[in-house]
């Protein structure tokens, strides 16, 4: 759960918080009736999850008998391994700007390397599509100072610093 506004000053310690990551939702110091809820939204989840390994290995095709591919986005190396054990054919983005987000400063070209290095072994010749590093818009760095634009969606990032940054 991201984005709680003021969430430091609203919990107080010794707090307890019933929090769902499906719904986003935190509550401080449920109700009996709410921690009921959330345990039963939980259980609910973790029966549904249970039902969807046992598909993990079947077939992706449609009633009319055309496969398609199924295809997990990732965002680290790391991601590799639950793509592999739930079934997926493909890793269909990879999203190389979590590296990015993830460092104190720009990864190096070896850093980069070895991350997409993992990320091709790792899926055993299975097709992998790489995202470049989708910074800007609503993805900042604090190391690499952008121009503030109106519309950073359309400005200056992802592949136009891949272009123009190039050595």
């Amino acid at each position: 759960v991201l984005g709680i506004n003021n969430i430091t000053e609203l919990v107080k310690d010794g707090d307890i918080l019933a929090v769902s990551g499906i719904t986003g939702e935190v509550v401080i110091n449920p109700t009996e009736e709410q921690i009921a809820e959330f345990k039963a939204a939980g259980e609910a989840y973790a029966k549904q999850k249970a039902e969807w390994a046992q598909l993990k290995d079947a077939p992706t095709v449609t009633a009319d008998g055309k496969h398609f591919e199924l295809a997990a986005n990732i965002g680290t190396p790391k991601d590799v391994e639950g793509v592999n054990d739930n079934g997926a054919e493909a890793v269909g983005l990879y999203r190389t700007e979590f590296l990015y987000m993830d460092s104190q400063d720009f990864p190096t070209e070896e850093d980069q390397y070895e991350a997409y290095k993992a990320v091709l072994e790792g899926m055993n010749g299975k097709p992998v599509v790489v995202r470049t590093m989708d910074i800007g818009g609503d993805k900042e760095l604090p190391y690499f100072d952008l121009p503030k634009e109106m519309n950073p969606f359309l400005g200056y990032r992802a592949l136009r610093i891949s272009i123009s940054e190039t050595g």
